[in-house]
């Protein structure tokens, strides 16, 4: 027996008044009980009851073993029982890793709501474009339009990304509308500036899916600034469908070229695989499900002409 088990036993038979009455509640012996005390007393080296055959009384010392033996048990179920609710209840703080345009356009708008749902939980959001580490760098969730690489990973699937060429009316009227992949070579086409330079488009062509070297004479490392530049009639933009999924419903953006869409990317949460029952991890995880499916339906109100 531990000595916390030791403890337990010598504050059972103080506060229930003698060995009997405290073997009766723990499914001892009364025998076993006063070997269990005595053991306690032998290994602190100090006697901490007086017994008669008809009763017990504390000594000094055991007067000041039992307060101290009894604030200690009360605190650590005090830390059960916090420890039993948090096994449970999300709380803490959750570090998401996420692209910037997911953070732009779908996460970050979002989170208000996430965060007055789970009262107890805090976010600390990063946002980068690059592969990370989420063990080495202590991030709970990472977004990415890829699977894991890290077989220790697990890669939860949250929705299929379209990405779709847009421009805005005024911008076709003036210019007119491209039918074809050598047409597009004519246009305006304002590229996402990564820092490795502009991202090509990822288009399909008739062999396949083919890259397209987009340039105008704007480059941004921002989707809002991209999206931003084609509504004010700046030129062509290649996008994630969920990034303008509003704009083209309201006639502001309409969509071009819907032959040469490549096949759909999909988003993915990764997370370490022990993570998936910590309550802040779970609650986030069908949170993002609930919100990209919730996106989904906006992808068929853009305008076609």
């Amino acid at each position: 027996m531990d000595s916390i088990s030791e403890i337990e036993v010598f504050i059972k038979a103080v506060d229930l008044g003698g060995f009997t009455r405290a073997a009766e509640n723990l499914g001892l012996t009364p025998s076993g009980v006063s070997r269990i005390v005595s053991r306690l007393e032998g290994r602190l080296g100090v006697r901490l009851l007086n017994r008669t055959t008809r009763s017990l009384s504390l000594t000094d010392e055991g007067t000041v073993y039992h307060e101290h033996c009894t604030r200690m048990i009360a605190e650590l179920e005090a830390v059960n029982a916090t420890l039993a609710r948090t096994s449970v209840t999300p709380r803490g703080r959750l570090h998401v890793d996420v692209p910037i345009p997911l953070a732009d356009f779908v996460v970050g708008p979002a989170l208000p709501r996430f965060l007055e749902r789970y009262p107890d939980v805090s976010i600390d959001l990063t946002v980068r474009d690059r592969i990370i580490d989420p063990t080495a760098e202590g991030v709970d969730v990472v977004l990415r339009l890829a699977p894991a690489r890290d077989s220790e990973l697990v890669s939860r699937r949250l929705a299929r990304a379209r990405s779709i060429l847009v421009a805005s009316p005024a911008y076709l009227a003036a210019h007119g509308r491209p039918r074809t992949l050598a047409s597009l070579r004519e246009h305006e086409c304002i590229a996402y500036l990564s820092n490795t330079g502009p991202l090509p488009w990822r288009l399909k062509g008739t062999g396949g899916e083919v890259t397209f070297a987009a340039r105008g004479r704007l480059l941004a490392g921002s989707g809002n600034v991209l999206t931003h530049a084609a509504l004010g009639g700046l030129g062509i933009i290649q996008t994630f469908e969920y990034h303008v999924a509003e704009e083209p419903a309201r006639g502001e953006l309409e969509v071009i070229l819907e032959d040469l869409e490549p096949e759909p990317r999909t988003v993915f949460a990764l997370f370490e695989r022990h993570k998936s029952a910590v309550p802040k991890v779970r609650v986030f995880l069908d949170f993002m499900v609930e919100l990209f499916a919730s996106r989904a339906p906006l992808a068929t109100k853009r305008k076609r002409r």
